[in-house]
């Protein structure tokens, strides 16, 4: 007589319920039913506080040279900026902690690298045998300063392809063409409006103009094509990965206006630098909204044109 077999097991549930939380630990997903905790908030200032050490590096340097009698003899083609752009980048690529800086030090570089390329290829052409009037040199040395930063945009691209900063410029739109031809005509109305008296002069020099527009249009507009590519395209889109869009676009502005005011501005147009900050933040919001830099290349190249061939005349009696 066979016995029946014996009954299974029951089985046993995979699931074992809910687990007590250990005593202390914080309780991440909250009640059942309730919404997930919001991630804490990015801070806005914190990650740019080495463009702050850098641009105080920068600034020293710059100002530096300006306690001996010929500080422009002592370093024509300050050099000395790029030498501390590039020993930062240095020090960030051999430190892992500031990793997240070494983009923006990347455009300070391609800034101060740019500057001493404009000022020294004119020099370097002429001690080669080249021969240059004022307005040739001016055009060669825009050429070097657009070629350089243009060079290093490229370098960036192929080392980070797919990671690389927005640069923004494969995007135009209706909107940035709107913003470009705009831009343009209300910049030109501006200064057309500027009474002549506050420019030192009875009009604008047309045979003056006539004369060096050949050299000086396509010289400022390559100079206003490599700052745009330098600060609303790599500094602005560098930034724009460590903070907001309007902290990033403030920055840019302001290291926009400072590097002008450092290297660029003297004399009686110095004034114009709180302007130059100020159409910075309009340059780059327009990069922001329209989502393309081709509007500001086209805005500033045509301000440089229209300050070179009118303001500055008369500002130097020219």
């Amino acid at each position: 007589m066979s016995t029946p077999p014996p009954a299974d097991p029951e089985p046993v549930s995979a699931d074992p319920g809910p687990v007590a939380p250990e005593a202390g630990a914080p309780d991440l997903e909250g009640p059942p039913g309730a919404p997930p905790a919001p991630a804490p908030p990015r801070a806005a200032w914190g990650p740019l506080v080495p463009l702050l050490i850098a641009a105080v590096a920068l600034g020293v340097v710059v100002l530096a040279p300006n306690l001996y009698s010929d500080p422009n003899g002592l370093d024509p083609y300050t050099l000395r900026t790029s030498g501390v752009a590039l020993g930062l980048l240095a020090v960030s690529l051999v430190m892992p902690g500031l990793a997240r800086a070494r983009l923006i030090l990347v455009s300070l570089v391609a800034i101060t690298l740019g500057w001493s390329a404009f000022l020294g290829a004119p020099a370097l052409l002429g001690h080669a045998g080249v021969q240059q009037s004022g307005d040739q040199a001016n055009l060669n040395a825009s050429v070097a300063w657009c070629g350089v930063t243009v060079a290093i945009l490229g370098l960036v691209w192929l080392v980070l392809r797919r990671d690389h900063p927005r640069l923004r410029l494969l995007h135009l739109g209706w909107g940035a063409v709107a913003f470009g031809v705009g831009g343009t005509a209300l910049f030109c109305l501006v200064f057309l409006l500027i009474p002549a008296t506050l420019l030192g002069r009875e009009g604008l020099p047309l045979v003056a103009v006539l004369r060096d527009a050949p050299w000086l249009v396509p010289a400022n507009m390559l100079q206003g094509a490599a700052q745009e590519l330098q600060f609303r395209g790599l500094l602005l889109g560098s930034l724009e990965r460590l903070t907001t869009p309007l902290v990033a676009n403030v920055c840019q502005s302001v290291v926009f206006g400072l590097a002008h005011l450092a290297i660029v501005y003297q004399g009686p147009i110095a004034p114009f630098v709180p302007l130059t900050m100020l159409l910075g933040f309009v340059l780059g919001w327009v990069t922001q909204r329209t989502n393309s830099i081709w509007p500001a290349i086209v805005v500033h190249g045509v301000a440089d044109v229209v300050v070179t061939l009118a303001v500055l005349p008369g500002l130097y009696g020219l």
